[in-house]
């Protein structure tokens, strides 16, 4: 694996790639979106503005030409562990399929803590400006289930509450999660619902798409990935992102995973390459894969 730096964008969470424009998240449902041509080498890097992504260090960053805010985040606040794009659209003439951003760990220790919740979004431009509409919650209905899902209780163990991504290549939904090191990461195949799949939730108002245990299609274990952090399904791969920022025993990688193989087919430890910054996005453009740390150090990545 080869990484080269390109430039420096706004820090957060994952994010995703439409059409040569880059959107990245934070945990607390901002958006930025960036020219991804603008993002390069060359570039004249300009002043991070005032409106931060996570804790930026020192130093400069390509100014966004958007920002936005995913709708209710005020009331329903996604981490956006794993963000991307479905192959639906929302309505006919959408310039963007459906955004996809999940829950992740925001509600953890809380009464509700919306375990394996999903959040789709029609994304929507006005010139330079943005605006996203919540359609649908998609949520797994059998996360209190030792033997599928959550695999441990214990005060310090894998986090249950999962990421999603969809396969373009095979029309699918994955949803995948920790679980234990003995029993590793287990990957979920289901049919992508559609967008108007579900029954209004009075709480949200929006429509809540439940995976049955008879809902899943197939279903497989890998190695353990220490703490899975951004992903992204491509070429019927999926490119997953784990670790903390210098860690020894959680320690930055890239694992790849082959969907048809059930099987992970690689996995790079970017200590050893000398990346050691928490990895956050990952996602491919025009064949090319790029790759973010949580401080917005923006990366191209040649397998």
């Amino acid at each position: 694996m080869e990484i080269r730096k390109i430039g420096k964008i706004g820090g957060g969470q994952d994010g995703a790639i439409y059409n040569g424009i880059l959107f990245r998240f934070d945990h607390l449902g901002n958006g930025e979106a960036f020219s991804l041509s603008e993002v390069r080498e060359d570039s004249e890097l300009k002043p991070f503005a005032a409106f931060a992504l996570a804790d930026l260090k020192e130093g400069e960053a390509l100014a966004p030409f958007a920002r936005f805010t995913l709708d209710k985040c005020d009331a329903l606040t996604p981490h956006s562990n794993a963000v991307f794009f479905g192959t639906h659209f929302y309505a006919e003439g959408d310039e963007f399929p459906i955004l996809y951003t999940n829950i992740y760990n925001n509600y953890g220790g809380q009464e509700d803590p919306l375990i394996g919740v999903c959040l789709a979004y029609r994304l929507e431009r006005d010139g330079e400006s943005f605006k996203t509409t919540l359609v649908q919650m998609i949520e797994i209905g059998f996360c209190e289930n030792a033997d599928l899902w959550r695999a441990t209780k214990e005060a310090h163990g894998p986090r249950p509450y999962g990421n999603f991504l969809i396969d373009k290549k095979t029309n699918a939904y994955y949803a995948y999660v920790m679980r234990t090191k003995e029993s590793g990461t287990r990957y979920f195949k289901f049919a992508i619902p559609a967008p108007d799949a579900g029954e209004i939730d009075p709480k949200w108002g929006v429509k809540r798409f439940v995976f049955g245990e008879e809902d899943i299609l197939s279903y497989f274990d890998v190695p353990h990935h220490f703490y899975i952090q951004g992903g992204i399904a491509y070429e019927g791969k999926i490119y997953s992102t784990e670790g903390f920022a210098f860690s020894t025993e959680n320690r930055p990688a890239i694992r790849v995973i082959d969907l048809e193989g059930k099987k992970q087919v690689d996995v790079c430890d970017l200590t050893t390459l000398g990346y050691e910054e928490e990895p956050e996005m990952i996602d491919f453009s025009d064949g090319v894969c790029y790759y973010s740390d949580a401080h917005g150090n923006f990366y191209s990545v040649a397998f």
